[in-house]
């Protein structure tokens, strides 16, 4: 996880202005280091996830430019904090994903691939549960409601409202 140095003002540039941070903050997965499975042998794989805004019809939006700045922003920061200076020249395979390909793929709405709300409000057990509170036969999943976003979080919150109630 390698955090932005002013944390706050990176949050309202995504939640407010509905964009990339002037310093994104990023999260890097390394799968094969878990699963050999996920890269040819001797080799790796880097999942990179960058927070940025959704769709905002109402704000010019460079999805291109900002996608750019992004990957820069993270092979810049790699070289400077963790010392990985020639990542660029090792990459063979590249696929990147801005909220238009989430929208248009995936349907989902604005592109949010984290659901249509992502705040402190919107954080693990405050997240809206399963089941709705007053008609018990109606039934909450997804990337927006309890227990989370990512595909292990949304399989699991249709487990609950199956194997749960």
């Amino acid at each position: 996880m390698f955090l932005a140095g002013d944390y706050r003002a990176s949050f309202e540039r995504i939640f407010k202005d509905h964009l990339l941070p002037d310093e994104p903050s990023f999260y890097v997965h390394a799968p094969a280091r878990t699963d050999p499975s996920a890269a040819p042998i001797g080799q790796d794989t880097l999942m990179v996830l960058v927070p940025a805004g959704h769709l905002d019809e109402g704000r010019a939006q460079d999805w291109s430019a900002l996608q750019a700045r992004a990957r820069s922003a993270v092979i810049h920061r790699l070289a400077a904090s963790a010392g990985i200076d020639d990542l660029e020249q090792h990459l063979k395979c590249e696929v990147s994903y801005t909220p238009r390909d989430w929208f248009s793929v995936y349907n989902l709405a604005k592109g949010a691939a984290f659901g249509l709300s992502h705040n402190f409000m919107q954080v693990g057990y405050l997240r809206p549960h399963n089941r709705h509170h007053r008609y018990g036969n109606l039934y909450f999943v997804g990337s927006s409601t309890h227990p989370g976003t990512g595909l292990p979080m949304v399989l699991l919150s249709a487990r609950l409202t199956t194997d749960g109630f």
